[in-house]
């Protein structure tokens, strides 16, 4: 058949086709959108009723909390002439090797 229907026929045959496809899928697609949108609407408006219910709750858990909680202590402040102490590795370091560890480098394979 397809011998005997030109390439430019056969491919006005396929646009109808797929045309009468979308066609018949586009009310679908909008029905099932429409509903998608429905059902996250109501979610949305359960969501906000929930929160809007336990809102008294959560305020009196947050303001015992907040009675409870112990004043943040002063900052420290030192004399500049000080230095900060030198951090301590307590890794062993090999010393071809002074930025990976040894015990890294032999389990990888990196010796």
């Amino acid at each position: 058949m397809k011998a005997d229907i030109s390439l430019a026929e056969r491919r006005r045959m396929e646009r109808e086709q797929w045309a009468e496809i979308r066609a018949m899928l586009a009310p679908r697609h909008f029905a099932a959108m429409r509903e998608q949108m429905a059902i996250d609407a109501a979610l949305a408006r359960l969501e906000l009723e929930h929160l809007q219910s336990v809102a008294p709750v959560v305020q009196a858990i947050l303001a015992g909390l907040r009675a409870d909680a112990a004043p943040a202590p002063a900052p420290v402040v030192t004399a500049e002439s000080e230095s900060p102490p030198a951090p301590v590795s307590a890794l062993s370091v090999r010393p071809g090797a002074p930025d990976m560890p040894f015990d890294l480098r032999y389990h990888l394979g990196l010796r």
